[in-house]
């Protein structure tokens, strides 16, 4: 799968605009879903120009089984699956985390990947959609810091995990 993409939760809402993006762009894409016979989420993938050649392959965030068949022969992976239910408990911060390290430890073990792209949601910064909240470089700044520290904080769960 030369320069191929592995775009986990390509189905839902953000990992369908990176499909139709990468694909745009030339790249080979495969997509995990949680389940390849479910149509009313796959049909979506195949309307997209390019669509019938995303190969789409199932993993779940809460089993190990289809990652690092997922992963095989990728270039790159793009994870932006995460679990989203419309009444959260403290499971969704499990569910996000280990899902995030089966993703993590089959790209480790694949030689073929290069590079790892781990996205968020806009929900991280305060949990809730502000409608009247005007941005500004301040708030750029302010929110490139809380990344930074939210990254060294996962980072730090990974690493002891693995």
């Amino acid at each position: 799968m030369s320069n191929g993409v592995l775009v986990t939760g390509a189905s839902g809402f953000l990992g369908i605009h990176c499909v139709q993006q990468l694909l745009r762009e030339g790249y080979t894409v495969r997509g995990t879903v949680r389940d390849v016979k479910n149509q009313v989420k796959i049909e979506p993938l195949r309307e997209l120009e390019g669509g019938d050649k995303v190969e789409l392959v199932e993993a779940d965030l809460e089993d190990d089984k289809g990652w690092t068949d997922a992963v095989k022969g990728c270039t790159y992976v793009l994870h932006v699956a995460s679990p989203f239910p419309i009444v959260a408990d403290e499971s969704i911060i499990k569910t996000a985390v280990d899902g995030t390290l089966r993703v993590l430890r089959a790209a480790a073990q694949e030689l073929s990947v290069k590079k790892v792209v781990l996205t968020s949601s806009c929900a991280a910064i305060n949990g809730k959609f502000h409608s009247t909240l005007l941005y500004s470089k301040i708030s750029s700044l302010k929110f490139a810091n809380f990344l930074t520290e939210v990254f060294f904080k996962l980072a730090a769960i990974v690493m002891l995990n693995m």
